[in-house]
C-alpha cells in the first residue's frame, strides 16, 4: 500500500480549481437561497478607477456576459515600495445587505506568461470590510466567492477590487487586461468559521493513524449511540459506542477505535455522516512528507520551477556595510510575498536533514529527496555570507523582476547584510548537520559546510557577547538564543570532542535554566515550567506567529544526550521535567482536541516590542491594552495571569507555526525520555493540523479533505503547502478560519512546513547513526 500511495501522491504536482477534495468545490456547490446583482458589466456609472491604465466596456469576452468592464494596464514595476496597485471602486447608495452573507464576482485576467494573479476584494460597512485575496488563473473566467458572516453590512456603499501589479518576469509580457462581468450578493448556509464546536461534523485525522496509537475521532450533535468503521469493501470491521464526555470546551462525543490495528483504508460512519477514506499504517504521514517536499520545491528561488516560475530574482544582491555584495537568489521563497529570510531557511534545512537520517534505512528514495531539498537551503546559507558574521538575513524581493542588471534603471534590488547571533547559531547548526549528511556523497561540499559551521558559530558567540542583534527582530531573546547556542555547541562537542564546546554548551544551558519559572507562583491556579525571555524573568516568552518555543528544550535535550554523565546533567533534566510538568498541567484545558495551549501571559510582563503593530493601529500603549484584553479572555490563573489556548497578537494572527514549535519541544522530550504520553500529545498536534479540528479541515493543501485555498499571491495553489494557520477573531480565545482568503493567516509559509517536518522527524523512530 505504501508504494502505491506514494506514487499517486507524488504525481499530483498541482491542484486544479475543480479539485473534488478541497473546500472551494464545496463552496461552489452551495445552494443560493437569495441573491441581488449590484453590477452587471453594462455601464460605468458609479465605477471609479485609479492607477495606471484605462477602463472601458467590452462586448466580446463571453457569450454568457453580453457586456463586461475592461481594465487595460501593464505590470512593469521596479523597486517601488509598497507594491504598486490599481483600484476599482463600485459605488452605490448605502444599502442594507444583512440578509446576504456571500459575494460572487466573475473576473477574467488576460495576460501572457503568468501563472497566477491575486487581487484584493472587499466590501461591507465603511471601515468594516473583510479583504479576500484569492488566486486568479489567467486567461479564464474565475468565479470568486467569499462569505462575510462576521462583517457589518447594514450600510454598504460599495465594493473594491484592487489588483496588485506583480512585476513582469522574463517569460511574460507586460500587457494586462482585466474583465469584470458580474457582482452579486448572495445568501447561503454559512460555513462554520469560529469556535470549538463540531456540530454534526466528524473531526478526525484525514491522513490516518499509526498502527499502535490512540485512534479517536470527534463529533458533537449526533443522536446515534454507536459508530462503525468500514473498509473500502464496505465491510464493517469495528462497531463502537458513541460516548459523550464533558470537557472545558464543551460536551463532545468520542469515537475510539484504537483497538483497530490492521493496516488498510477505512471510513468512519455515524448517523448520516460518513468520512472520506483514511489509512491505518505504520507511517500514515508519509504522503504529507512527499507533498511537503513538493511545496518546498515550488518555493525555490533563482531556478526554473515547472508550473510556478522561471529562474527569478537573479539581479538581487545583499550589500555589506563595507560595500561588498553577494547575489542572494536561491534557497526558498519564504511565503506568498516571495521574500526570503535566514531563520526559516536554516531551520527548514535542519529539519530536512534530521528527517532524512530517520528514514535512511527504510526509504532510500525519500532519504535522497530530503537531502536534495536540504542542500537548496544550506547552499543559500553558504553563498550569502561574507565571512565576518554579516550575511543575508532578510531579502525582500517583493515582486517578479526581469533579471537584467541595469543600475541606471534601478533594476538591481539591494538588501543590507546584517550580523545576528541567533541567526548565525541557526546557520551553523544547519551547516554542521549538512557536513555530516553529505560527507559520503560530496566530501568537498561537506568540508565546506564544516569549516563554515565552525566560523559561523564563533561569529554568533562573539556577536552575542557584544550585544549585536538584527534590526528586524530586535534585541536577542535570552532563552531562545541560549537554546540555539546550547544546541550547536553540544553538536560541535559531539563532532570535535573539543571540551571548549562542551563548556560553552554548559554556559548557555545555564542561561536557559535561569529563564524558567521553577517555583509555583502565588496564583489561584499555579503553573510552573514555562519560560521567560530573559534571565531576570521580566518578560514572558511568547510568539505571535513565528514560533521558536522549541529552542530552550532543544538545546537542553541535546546537551543531555552528548554529556549524559556530566555533574550538571540532573539540573538540565530537572528543567526538562519542569517543562514536561507545564505541558501536562495545561493540556487538559484543550481537550478533547489536545492541542498545546498558546502561552501563559502575565499582563505585566508582555513584551510589546515583539509584537507587530501596523502604523494605522494607534499608539504602543493602545496596542498593549489590546493585547491585555485578549490575554484576559483566556483561562484565569490569577488577577494578572492567564493561560490562552490561542496566542495573542495585533496584526500577525495565525498560529500553526507557534503550535508546531511547541510540539517540537515536546517531541524531543518524548523521544529522549521514551515517554509515550508525550508522544501521543505530539500526534495530537499533527492530527489537529490534518483534520481533527472544529472545522474538520486539513490545513495542508492536497492532503486530506476540505482544505481551503491559501494565500499564494504570486503562484498557483501548491500541493503540500501549509498556512500561517488558524487565527482568532477580536479578543476571543478560539480558532477562526473564515472562507475569506488573506494574509497572514492563510498565507503559505515555509516556516510552518519546516516545523511540521521537524516534528515528524521525532515521530519516525530512532535516528540513524
Amino acid at each position: 500500500m505504501e508504494n502505491v500511495k506514494e506514487k499517486s501522491f507524488c504525481a499530483r504536482k498541482n491542484i486544479e480549481p475543480t479539485d473534488l477534495y478541497g473546500a472551494e468545490t464545496r463552496w461552489k456547490q452551495k445552494t443560493v437561497l437569495a441573491s441581488k446583482v449590484v453590477y452587471d458589466g453594462s455601464h460605468l456609472e458609479g465605477v471609479v478607477f485609479s492607477g495606471q491604465g484605462t477602463i472601458s466596456l467590452d462586448q466580446t469576452r463571453h457569450p454568457e456576459f453580453p457586456s463586461t468592464l475592461k481594465v487595460m494596464t501593464h505590470t512593469v514595476v521596479e523597486n517601488v515600495s509598497p507594491r504598486p496597485r490599481i483600484s476599482l471602486r463600485f459605488h452605490w447608495d448605502a444599502q442594507d445587505f444583512t440578509a446576504y452573507n456571500r459575494v460572487e464576482v466573475w473576473v477574467y485576467p488576460e495576460a501572457v506568461g503568468y501563472q497566477n494573479f491575486y487581487y484584493h476584494f472587499s466590501t461591507g460597512n465603511e471601515g468594516c470590510g473583510l479583504v479576500h485575496a484569492p488566486s486568479l488563473e489567467p486567461n479564464r473566467w474565475n468565479r470568486v466567492l467569499w462569505e462575510m458572516n462576521d462583517v457589518k453590512r447594514d450600510a454598504v456603499k460599495g465594493l473594491s477590487i484592487v489588483p496588485a501589479l506583480m512585476g513582469c518576469p522574463p517569460e511574460a509580457l507586460p500587457e494586462l487586461s482585466i474583465y469584470i462581468a458580474k457582482i452579486e450578493f448572495q445568501t447561503v448556509i454559512p460555513d462554520y468559521e469560529e469556535g470549538w464546536a463540531i456540530e454534526n461534523r466528524i473531526a478526525y485525522c484525514h491522513s490516518g493513524y499509526p498502527l499502535v496509537s490512540e485512534k479517536i475521532a470527534l463529533t458533537q450533535n449526533q443522536t446515534a449511540t454507536s459508530f462503525t468503521v468500514r473498509n473500502l469493501s464496505d465491510k464493517i470491521v469495528l462497531t463502537g459506542s458513541l460516548d459523550a464526555k464533558r470537557f472545558n470546551l464543551g460536551t463532545y462525543k468520542m469515537m475510539d477505535f484504537s483497538s483497530l490495528c490492521e493496516e488498510g483504508e477505512y471510513v468512519l460512519e455515524v448517523g448520516d455522516e460518513r468520512t472520506h477514506p483514511f489509512i491505518i499504517h505504520r507511517n500514515p504521514y508519509l504522503s504529507s512528507i512527499w507533498k511537503s517536499l513538493n511545496f518546498l520545491r515550488s518555493l525555490r528561488c533563482g531556478e526554473d520551477v515547472e508550473g510556478v516560475h522561471s529562474a527569478c530574482h537573479l539581479n538581487c544582491r545583499t550589500v555589506h556595510p563595507d560595500g561588498r555584495s553577494v547575489p542572494n537568489f536561491g534557497g526558498w521563497h519564504d511565503a506568498g510575498d516571495v521574500s526570503q529570510f535566514l531563520i526559516p531557511t536554516a531551520e527548514i534545512a535542519s529539519a530536512l536533514i534530521d528527517l532524512a537520517w530517520k528514514v535512511k534505512e527504510t526509504n532510500d528514495d525519500l532519504y535522497r529527496r530530503l537531502l536534495e531539498e536540504a542542500k537548496v537551503g544550506v547552499s543559500w546559507l553558504l553563498r550569502t555570507r561574507f565571512g565576518d558574521g554579516y550575511r543575508a538575513m532578510a531579502v525582500l524581493y517583493s515582486y517578479w523582476r526581469g533579471n537584467i542588471l541595469d543600475p541606471n534603471n534601478q533594476t538591481v534590488l539591494s538588501n543590507p547584510a546584517e550580523n545576528g547571533p541567533f541567526e548565525n547559531f541557526l546557520a551553523a547548526e544547519a551547516e554542521l548537520k549538512a557536513s555530516i549528511a553529505f560527507r559520503d556523497i560530496d566530501s568537498v561540499y561537506a568540508d565546506w559546510c564544516y569549516r563554515t559551521a565552525l566560523e559561523d558559530y564563533h561569529f554568533a558567540k562573539e556577536g552575542w557577547e557584544k550585544g549585536i542583534y538584527t534590526r528586524r527582530w530586535g534585541p536577542n531573546i535570552e532563552s531562545q538564543t541560549g537554546g540555539a547556542a546550547c544546541l550547536i555547541a553540544s553538536d560541535l562537542y559531539e563532532r570535535t570532542k573539543d571540551e571548549s564546546y562542551l563548556n560553552d554548551a554548559i554556559f548557555y544551558a545555564g542561561i536557559v535554566l535561569n529563564c524558567q519559572q521553577k517555583e509555583y507562583p502565588h496564583w489561584e491556579k499555579p503553573i510552573r515550567g514555562f519560560f521567560y525571555e530573559d534571565q531576570k524573568r521580566t518578560k514572558m516568552l511568547a510568539y505571535e506567529h513565528r514560533g521558536h518555543e522549541q529552542s530552550p528544550i532543544q538545546g537542553l535535550v541535546r546537551l543531555m544526550e552528548v554529556a549524559p554523565l556530566h555533574a550538571k546533567v540532573n539540573e538540565w533534566r530537572e528543567c526538562v521535567m519542569l517543562y514536561r510538568e507545564y505541558i501536562m498541567s495545561t493540556i487538559a484545558y484543550s481537550a478533547p482536541y489536545g492541542i498545546l495551549p498558546g502561552h501563559v501571559y502575565d499582563i505585566n510582563k508582555i513584551n510589546i516590542e515583539h509584537f507587530t503593530i501596523p502604523p494605522s493601529f494607534g499608539t504602543e500603549e493602545e496596542a498593549l491594552q489590546d493585547l491585555i484584553r485578549q490575554a484576559k479572555q483566556g483561562i484565569r490563573l490569577n488577577e494578572d495571569a492567564y493561560l490562552r489556548l490561542m496566542p495573542i497578537a495585533i496584526q500577525r494572527r495565525g498560529y500553526l507555526a507557534t503550535l508546531l514549535s511547541k510540539a517540537k519541544a515536546v517531541s524531543m522530550m518524548a523521544s529522549t525520555l521514551k515517554d509515550d504520553k508525550l508522544m501521543q500529545i505530539v500526534r495530537d498536534q499533527i492530527e489537529w493540523t490534518l483534520g481533527k479540528n472544529p472545522f474538520a479541515t486539513s490545513q495542508m493543501v492536497g492532503e486530506g479533505y476540505n482544505y481551503h485555498p491559501l494565500y499564494v499571491a504570486y503562484s498557483k495553489q501548491m500541493v503540500g503547502s501549509l498556512p500561517v494557520g488558524f487565527k482568532t477573531l477580536g479578543d476571543h480565545d478560539a480558532p477562526y478560519w473564515p472562507v475569506a482568503n488573506n494574509a497572514v493567516y492563510k498565507e503559505i509559509w515555509g516556516h510552518t512546513t519546516g516545523k511540521y517536518l521537524w516534528v515528524l522527524a521525532d515521530l519516525m523512530g530512532e535516528p540513524h547513526e
